[in-house]
């Protein structure tokens, strides 16, 4: 609301100024010191007497200690308990307005404005009090103009320690030696940049603190007896630095308050520390300064704070101490009643009746006071009173303890109609793929008129259902489009349900236009779907959706190989062979015959297969929830691990195996395949610019294990100078890719000309070109090498790219979870290839389905659980110095780290299209026939041979991998619809659905690219065919 306090209230009394300066109450001090902390925890404030002095964040603080020792009554020490999000713009909004913050607030993080609701910055203004600021910039965007000084610096290079803290000690203690100000606010970043960098347990930890000790040492000298000191973090950190949820770690931050004459009659006692909520801060800071508390305050004075006057002179009266808290508390809970009954006239949300009881208990309060002041004036102290008082205070703790907890329930209000609106849109949405899936068309074939009403109408609803939420939001208008989307949904169903395509084209016939539950592989695709969907409604399986994920693509690979394992077992038990069946069983026992068994090396990789997907989990993220999970070393920064320089060099070198690897691997299928011949430019940059990418992303990570000290004298444009060449490096071979993504290459044969057999050069001749090509002179066509697997390279190539930029934004940590990935994926594809070749095809739909849990698995093995503290921002300064000037690019770079795995599952998709046409590696191996020998095989050009078949099958692959991502948003969707009044509806399964959401985005818009890139790479192979004839 925008109304703002001010001194003219009728329930202040004039005797509580004292004659002094103030509004509604007396000042106890002149000027205040605010030093906000960023991300300092209670725990790096409080003294522990029994720590061995090895933790790096352990009794740093020494002089809060020892003035919380020498002087207990000029000093406090509190926990100081955020509210979340537990992100720094919401918490500096909370501690000057008092409000409560909200969920969606966390992604206003990087965007500040100006704050229009009253706060105590502005009523400081307004009692004509001169602000000095410095620190953390986003005061500047939130309150404009107020600060008659300030020295603001860039806060989102979480990379620099130091630049912010170093800008701050250049100006602190020169403007405090002024005495021009009344309000100094200084706000440290290096704390919270250290944890975000290193986390707690690192040693620039300790040097961050030991610095912060010898600020607050420094500004204690600097006081006068009019001043108050207010130490205090805006929220805490995790045990690997992180902030963002509402963990004990991240809400618990300290507050400390010192002034050089006395604050309280209460002194510290170590023994008894007590919790106050951060929005306390606000009336507690205003009513000591002297000044109106701001408007929409929620928070409750710190009582401890008011129980020492010196004009009144409480000292010598155990009743004047508690009667002046009283007072305090009573103008708090007056400006929470009249915030109250504005907001009862404006708004229909707060309970009647609760508001009428609360209202009550304060007239209640109000009459015992009056009574109590008229027995205090007639008869003077005794012992009852200070019962009477002890009373009357909890009255007014409870009344505002009960307002705040009501509009915490109020404010939590969910727009029900509008909710339901988006859930039958993305029902309509899942209706309508669906539907596209059962045509299984392209532009070439008839479009089928229904198609057009069910697409124009669908239109039509969507333009109305975003008008109805953003401009109208009236219910009557909501019931239409509510009514609307119904009879738009059971229509578009119907529809689905009676088609049939007259004459469809399907270049594999035993792939159907849309699955079909009498197929095992069917079944156990849509199963594994419905389990996934219902995993959304229970926050236990959200939270280990980790393992369980896992266990469902176990599942699907066991079943897929043993699938294959019956049938060759079914063939040797049904052979017909008259040799086969005479011949005896030898008399020895062969070991490498049984070895070599088909079924049983088919068994081998499958093992191989699970190990790979076991592995995995080696690389989580721990949830604060999974109480029995251990952080896992590789998600550590490499800098952190200098006091273990064995465990240290080994990772590193480790991640220079699996980079180098994965270089090498996928190189050698290509070259494998015959499509890195000749000396064109996108061969050229297939073989050389991955390697020197590698070895620039080796290079980088070496840099970021130097000690933080050797690390940061380094001058900046050493620090980004190697991830910035990679990211050229791949920009350069994309554009190659993009610009000529065939990699074929023409020999034109002589009389004199050797062909070489070789394996590793497979000469690709498509058998019609001797009869659409002129004979030449020998009589002898030209050899083509790669044609046959021109989409595979292509594809193969595509993956390298997204392996080189993606385990460069995840860190040589997680480097080997992304050849974990490319290791799974092969042993998957390899086992279509052998199915292939067994006549044993895998639908398309089973095969979407397993990419796409694939890409979930790997989404919590490279470092990611669906929780805001998660998030790795430190991606965002990869090849960035972090002062950039606006936060898109940032943005991206931490969006493709999050969603890795998922961007490569996409990119991998094609391939269960192209490898089984290609043959495989193992599959002559196992099986012992390949496609590739027999004379009429050409590989994937098959597909380009059928053009129209082509591009429906990569239509329908895309639109499965929206269908299982679409039906994955309406389960998260449905269980936060569902579970909105769920105690931990903010803490899992709101977070949940941002996840998935923002996952639905990914992959919607990776496979629209990669659709418009293999429609680029077929129309260059048409390009490439023509002109070759022609020649």
């Amino acid at each position: 609301m925008e109304k703002n306090s001010t001194c003219s209230v009728n329930f202040a009394h004039q005797s509580d100024l004292h004659g002094g300066e103030g509004c509604w109450m007396h000042g106890g001090y002149r000027r205040a010191i605010v030093l906000v902390i960023d991300a300092m925890k209670f725990e790096f404030m409080r003294h522990d007497n029994e720590s061995q002095g090895n933790i790096p964040y352990k009794n740093k603080l020494s002089i809060v200690h020892h003035l919380l020792s020498t002087k207990p009554l000029n000093s406090k020490l509190y926990k100081f308990l955020a509210d979340p999000p537990t992100t720094t713009l919401q918490r500096l909004k909370g501690l000057t307005t008092g409000s409560l913050p909200t969920f969606v607030d966390a992604g206003a993080n990087f965007a500040s404005s100006e704050i229009t609701e009253d706060n105590f910055i502005d009523q400081l203004v307004k009692q004509w009090k001169v602000i000095q600021f410095m620190g953390d910039d986003t005061w500047m965007g939130l309150y404009p103009g107020r600060f008659k000084r300030s020295f603001p610096f860039p806060s989102f290079n979480v990379k620099d320690l130091h630049t912010v803290d170093n800008g701050i000690l250049d100006h602190l203690l020169p403007s405090l030696r002024k005495r021009d100000w009344d309000i100094t606010i200084a706000h440290f970043l290096g704390v919270d940049h250290c944890g975000h960098r290193y986390g707690p347990n690192h040693p620039a930890m300790a040097e961050k603190l030991s610095q912060m000790n010898d600020v607050i040492k420094n500004v204690t000298r600097e006081m006068s007896s009019d001043t108050v000191l207010f130490v205090l973090g805006d929220h805490g950190m995790t045990r690997t630095g992180d902030h963002g949820g509402d963990s004990q770690d991240e809400l618990e931050a300290g507050l400390f308050i010192y002034s050089p004459t006395q604050i309280s009659a209460v002194p510290y006692s170590a023994e008894r520390t007590e919790t106050v909520s951060q929005k306390d801060f606000v009336p507690t800071v205003s009513l000591m300064l002297g000044v109106p508390i701001p408007f929409s305050n929620l928070g409750r004075v710190i009582t401890d704070l008011f129980t020492h006057c010196p004009t009144w002179k409480t000292g010598s009266s155990p009743i004047k101490q508690l009667f002046h808290s009283v007072k305090a508390l009573r103008l708090n809970a007056h400006q929470i009643n009249t915030y109250l009954q504005e907001y009862f006239q404006y708004s229909s949300d707060f309970p009647i009746q609760t508001y009428y009881q609360l209202k009550s208990v304060l007239d209640n309060a109000e009459t015992e006071l009056n009574q109590f002041l008229t027995v205090l004036v007639q008869d003077g102290e005794n012992s009852v009173m200070k019962e009477k008082l002890e009373k009357l205070r909890d009255k007014y703790i409870y009344y505002i303890d009960e307002v705040r907890k009501t509009a915490e329930g109020v404010w939590a209000k969910f727009d029900i109609m509008s909710m339901t609106i988006g859930v039958l849109t993305l029902i309509l949405a899942l209706s309508v793929n669906v539907y596209f899936i059962r045509i299984s068309f392209w532009w070439k074939r008839d479009v089928p008129s229904t198609m057009v009403v069910v697409f124009l109408v669908f239109l039509v609803y969507l333009a109305f259902a975003v008008f109805q939420s953003f401009f109208i939001g009236e219910s009557n208008s909501a019931l239409m489009v509510l009514l609307m989307g119904t009879c738009l949904l059971f229509g578009t169903l119907l529809l689905t349900l009676n088609f049939k395509p007259n004459n469809p084209l399907i270049l594999n016939k035993k792939e159907p236009s849309f699955p079909r539950l009498d197929s095992a592989e069917y079944f156990l695709a849509v199963l594994v779907t419905a389990l996934i969907f219902v995993i959304f409604f229970s926050n236990s399986f959200v939270v280990y959706e980790d393992s369980i994920s896992l266990y469902l693509l176990q599942s699907l690979s066991w079943f897929l190989s043993f699938s294959v394992i019956r049938h060759i077992l079914r063939q040797f038990e049904t052979s017909t062979d008259p040799k086969t069946k005479k011949q005896k069983a030898p008399r020895n026992f062969d070991i490498m015959r049984v070895l070599t068994h088909p079924a049983l090396v088919l068994i081998f990789l499958t093992l191989a297969w699970s190990l790979f997907l076991r592995l995995s989990s080696a690389f989580r993220v721990c949830r604060e929830e999974q109480h029995q999970c251990e952080a896992s070393i590789f998600l550590q920064p490499l800098g952190n691990l200098n006091d273990q320089e064995s465990v240290k060099n080994g990772r590193y070198f480790f991640s220079l195996i699996c980079i180098a690897l994965m270089v090498f691997l996928l190189r050698q299928v290509t070259r494998h395949f015959g499509n890195l011949n000749g000396s064109s430019a996108p061969v050229l940059g297939i073989k050389y610019l991955p390697p020197l990418a590698a070895v620039c992303s080796a290079l980088h990570w070496a840099l970021q294990g130097l000690p933080q000290k050797s690390l940061d004298s380094l001058p900046p444009w050493q620090q980004v100078f190697l991830p910035r060449a990679v990211y050229v490096l791949v920009a350069l071979l994309v554009m190659l890719i993009i610009y000529d993504p065939l990699c074929i290459y023409v020999v034109l044969r002589s009389k004199r000309l050797v062909v070489d057999n070789n394996q590793q050069l497979i000469p690709n001749l498509y058998h019609q070109l001797k009869e659409n090509m002129a004979e030449k002179e020998e009589g002898k066509p030209p050899l083509v090498y790669g044609l046959a697997t021109s989409f595979t390279a292509a594809t193969i190539a595509m993956v390298t790219v997204g392996v080189l930029f993606l385990g460069l934004l995840l860190g040589d940590g997680l480097m080997p979870s992304l050849v974990l990935v490319i290791l799974s994926v092969y042993c998957f594809l390899e086992i279509l290839a052998i199915r292939e070749t067994l006549n044993l095809s895998v639908p398309l739909w089973f095969s979407s389905v397993y990419l796409s849990v694939l890409g979930g698995v790997f989404f919590y093995a490279t470092g990611h659980q669906t929780s805001l503290p998660t998030i790795r921002w430190e991606s965002a300064f990869i090849g960035l110095h972090g002062d950039f000037s606006n936060n898109i690019l940032p943005a991206i770079l931490i969006h493709l780290n999050t969603f890795a795995a998922f961007v490569l599952a996409v990119v991998i998709c094609p391939l269960v299209l192209f490898w089984p046409k290609t043959g495989g590696l193992l599959t002559k191996w196992v099986v012992g026939v390949n496609k590739k020998d027999n004379s009429d095989w050409i590989g994937d050009f098959c597909f380009h041979e059928d053009k129209e078949s082509f591009r429906m099958l990569i239509f329908r692959m895309c639109s499965y991998l929206f269908l299982f991502q679409g039906i994955k948003v309406l389960g998260s969707v449905l269980a936060a619809f569902l579970h909105r009044r769920h105690l931990m509806v903010w803490k899992i399964f709101a977070p949940r659905f941002v996840f998935e959401s923002m996952t639905s985005f990914t992959v919607f818009a990776a496979s629209i690219l990669l659709f418009m890139f293999l429609l680029r790479v077929d129309w260059t192979l048409t390009k490439w065919m023509h002109n070759f004839q022609k020649k």
